[in-house]
């Protein structure tokens, strides 16, 4: 096992090298290492867009079904899933590509904080992509594009039955507490972060466009 995380945390390397060698800069090397990765894994982003546009479509349905059985959370979640089985609806599927993405953060994570970062032409502000951001910039971006994607999220996705005061306190602790993580973190990661989620929203947006009749998660549901 250990010689494959080896051979993994090599492969990182070697394509942020060959990028930051093309570009002059760690950072442009980072930001395009985000930018393969998302690609790499864009069949399952799109298949993460399509689902949510299915739950979202679903929302005046579960809205009912929440209504018709309050106070029975069983039969409620029970029929939910039988909703969702019928029309092929799997919720979890848009987990997969933030599950993918952890193996690489993790061995990003161990590359930046070995590389020892010589003299690189223009370097920009961030001299080493292995330590905390200095200038406090990071953190904040990685606070807003979680925010950002965070309500995205909520407006084309119907809420969990019972958890809609959750997912509303959630939009605003995530943030927070992403933010704080980026403050200890090396700034390499946050770099990876940030442009992940962008590329992220910006799919999600082309390809769903709107957000679905319905399928705002603080919009009462409305029927045409």
């Amino acid at each position: 096992m250990g010689a494959i995380w080896h051979g993994f945390t090599g492969l990182i390397s070697a394509i942020f090298l060959a990028f930051s060698g093309w570009t002059h800069n760690y950072v442009l090397g980072i930001v395009l290492l985000t930018l393969l990765v998302r690609l790499v894994l864009l069949p399952l982003g799109i298949t993460q867009a399509r689902s949510m546009q299915k739950m979202a479509r679903l929302a005046p349905r579960q809205r009912e079904l929440q209504q018709m059985h309050k106070g029975n959370p069983q039969t409620l979640n029970a029929e939910i899933a039988k909703l969702y089985k019928e029309e092929g609806v799997n919720p979890a599927s848009g987990c997969l590509p933030l599950l993918l993405q952890i193996p690489v953060m993790y061995g990003l994570f161990d590359v930046l904080r070995r590389f020892k970062y010589p003299h690189q032409g223009w370097s920009l502000i961030w001299h080493n992509l292995g330590a905390p951001d200095p200038t406090f910039i990071l953190p904040v971006l990685v606070a807003v594009s979680t925010f950002l994607m965070q309500r995205q999220t909520m407006q084309m996705t119907p809420p969990q039955p019972g958890m809609e005061s959750s997912q509303k306190m959630m939009l605003y602790m995530m943030p927070l507490v992403f933010g704080y993580v980026a403050y200890r973190f090396p700034a390499g990661l946050s770099i990876y972060y940030v442009v992940s989620n962008v590329f992220q929203w910006i799919q999600t947006v082309f390809l769903l466009k709107r957000p679905v009749n319905g399928a705002s998660g603080s919009a009462p549901a409305t029927q045409k």
